[in-house]
């Protein structure tokens, strides 16, 4: 069940276009524009620049407008045949697509203003189309392509004498940075965008920068510096007359003030009025016009508030606040459906159906939140494809950097070949350590007599045979944590070494290589045995130790009854749970005692794992979570469940369980139960 009020501070890159039109904005200026266009009848040059200033002004306005003046000055100058104004009109009838989230048409028209664009060499205009291209890939969350394009204009800029393309590409990687949650990196490339708007007096420019500081303060939970950013923003955007820029502000005002439904609904609705003249289906405009039913929602559900009449948004009867909710949440359903935007999609008819439940519309509440998990479930694999490339995006744009900071290039090569011949090195020994075992494994069944070896064979066929049936489900599950880990991990030994702490930095590569090789080993066979899954086990706690300063304790307890070499189970089933205990339980933890334990039991036909911690409990992790479309979704416990379902369809005799709940005295405790499996 989702929050009842959408959170959205992720940023899409800019589109830069050439603005002949910087200094004298709004209707005003477009209705002289229109005038000196009525006096110029001569089908010239100058004709098609006029048009191209009209629908410049347009842009910021009514795209719809815009696109008018732009097909007609894109006619005008194919009949000229004038390649430049041709390219022109190429690239900011891509800047309306992607602003309007038609992306497959933005990257047409892009990609055939940088075709005409590099025949005549006009290298100011392809420095600007690189960067468009970037901006679509980056708003269709393809981070890596978006990076290579923003680097690719960044090394073609240095032949340009254009400080506002400078400023543009400095802004977009600060938004690859404020996407990867670098808030400190993303502060400094948003300063040295917003130092070079200033000194060019772009008020544009610099109150995009404003408004995306103040989304790295609204993260950081620092709200008055982020309404001090956001208001600073506000005037800009309504001095130069861009009526979407102030939409999206007073949509993000709104997010400070939730603790006072009245204010927040006050910036909301303006919001909603702005949205309306211009962009009704703008994915921002969606999500406002969605947090509106929400917030309407929630003080339905809630009823904490006195409704007397003093209130200027919000009626005077919880009737009426329930019509109203129902209207803003039917209408961000509709409108999501319209602009095929799943996202808002799934959020808004998950609060559609709390409301609807609350209200007693029972069959409509059930509808809405099928319509939600299925939208979910839909997504899930394409959330998966982004954060690989989001993984991917930070590679690039690290190794890219590092051109540019020539002082560090020699030890981050010395440093990438290390990890390079080491990963290298884990799989050789892995895959020879793996053959001799195997071959250790085929001698010892021939040394057994005739009945023994059938039998094995019998049973083996079996087993491969179950196995088979859901191999293809565990390799799909076992490989979510792996990019995860590994990613963090090697993030923290570049940490170590970049604060030349070389000894933790050694230990943790040492440790990173055994635990590399375990997991190598394991994740080529469906069952392992339990002495191996214990050394991983104990390999991945203390590495997270290490990795947050030890800021908790953990022991491992083996019932010693237990022969770990003969029990066969199957891999990385445990990870997961000591993972949620250390980042949902402890890490949030304000306690000086923080620990961990794992225990590992035994009944007659099954093996018990135990993690116990003294966290925050479950209930109160939650709290930690907030809905926004910067998020990295985990996946563990559910992972969990659908490998037991497997393993119960595999072993019908004694089932596998798994429970997790809150301990009285804090904390929380997660079982899992496995049938015990011998050699």
């Amino acid at each position: 069940m989702k929050p009842l009020f959408k959170i959205v501070l992720l940023p899409a890159l800019l589109a830069f276009c050439v603005q002949a039109f910087a200094q004298k904005q709004g209707l005003e200026a477009i209705d002289s524009l229109k005038q000196d266009l009525a006096a110029n009848t001569e089908k010239d040059t100058n004709q098609v620049r006029l048009i191209y200033r009209i629908a410049d002004g347009y842009s910021a306005v009514s795209s719809d407008s815009a696109m008018v003046y732009l097909t007609r000055g894109l006619s005008l100058a194919k009949q000229l045949n004038w390649q430049k104004g041709i390219a022109a009109f190429y690239n900011n009838i891509g800047n309306i697509y992607n602003d309007n989230s038609d992306y497959a048409k933005a990257l047409k028209y892009y990609n055939n203003a940088l075709k005409i664009n590099t025949q005549i060499k006009n290298v100011n205009n392809i420095v600007s189309n690189l960067n468009n291209l970037g901006s679509v890939y980056q708003r269709k969350g393809n981070y890596a392509k978006s990076q290579e394009y923003n680097f690719e204009a960044l090394k073609a800029v240095n032949g340009v004498n254009s400080p506002g393309l400078i400023a543009l590409i400095n802004y977009n990687i600060a938004n690859i940075y404020f996407i990867q949650n670098d808030l400190k990196k993303a502060l400094v490339y948003f300063n040295k965008s917003l130092k070079i708007y200033q000194q060019e007096n772009d008020d544009r420019g610099v109150a995009n920068i404003y408004k995306s500081i103040a989304n790295i303060y609204n993260t950081q939970n620092q709200a008055s510096k982020a309404a001090s950013y956001y208001t600073k923003a506000l005037v800009l955007y309504r001095n130069i007359d861009n009526k979407i820029g102030e939409a999206t502000v007073l949509s993000q005002l709104g997010i400070l003030y939730d603790n006072n439904p009245d204010k927040k609904l006050g910036y909301l609705l303006q919001a909603e009025k702005i949205f309306d003249e211009v962009s009704p289906l703008y994915t921002t405009a969606i999500t406002n016009i969605g947090n509106i039913g929400g917030t309407y929602a929630a003080i339905f559900i809630n009823r904490n508030l006195s409704l007397n009449g003093r209130y200027e948004n919000i009626p005077d009867n919880y009737t009426a606040v329930a019509e109203k909710a129902l209207l803003y949440l039917n209408k961000a359903v509709d409108y999501s459906k319209e602009a095929g935007d799943s996202e808002n999609l799934s959020y808004f008819a998950d609060n559609l159906a709390q409301l609807q439940e609350k209200t007693g519309q029972y069959k409509s509440a059930l509808e809405n939140f099928k319509l939600s998990k299925s939208i979910d479930d839909s997504l899930y694999s394409q959330e998966s494809k982004n954060k690989i490339a989001e993984l991917e995006a930070g590679f690039l744009f690290q190794k890219k950097e590092n051109d540019y900071k020539q002082k560090q290039e020699i030890a981050s090569f010395k440093m990438r070949q290390i990890i390079l011949y080491s990963a290298l090195a884990i799989i050789i020994i892995s895959s020879i350590l793996i053959y001799y075992l195997n071959r250790a494994r085929i001698s010892q069944l021939k040394l057994k007599n005739e009945i023994q070896k059938k039998e094995a064979e019998e049973q083996t066929r079996e087993l491969l045979h179950r196995n088979k049936l859901s191999e293809s489900e565990l390799k799909a599950i076992r490989s979510q944590m792996n990019p995860h880990f590994i990613f963090n991990v090697l993030n923290s030994i570049e940490s170590y070494i970049l604060e030349n702490d070389s000894q933790t930095a050694s230990r943790l590569v040492q440790k990173f290589a055994s635990l590399s090789r375990l997991i190598l080993e394991n994740s080529t066979q469906s069952m392992v045995t339990a002495d191996r899954e214990w050394r991983a086990l104990k390999l991945y706690t203390e590495l997270e130790a290490i990795r947050f300063n030890n800021q908790f304790t953990y022991t491992f307890t083996a019932d010693p009854l237990l022969d770990l070499a003969k029990i066969m189970l199957p891999p990385m089933l445990v990870q997961p749970l000591i993972e949620n205990s250390i980042h949902h339980g402890l890490r949030n933890s304000t306690a000086d005692d923080k620990h961990i334990e794992v225990k590992l039991g035994q009944t007659e036909v099954h093996i018990i794992f135990t993690v116990d911690d003294n966290g925050i409990g479950i209930d109160a992790s939650s709290r930690f979570k907030t809905y926004s479309t910067i998020k990295s979704k985990s996946i563990g416990l559910a992972a969990i469940k659908e490998r037991i379902d497997i393993i119960n369809n595999i072993n019908d005799d004694n089932p596998a369980s798994f429970t997790i709940h809150k301990k009285q005295e804090g904390g929380t405790i997660a079982i899992l139960t496995l049938p015990k499996v011998t050699k």
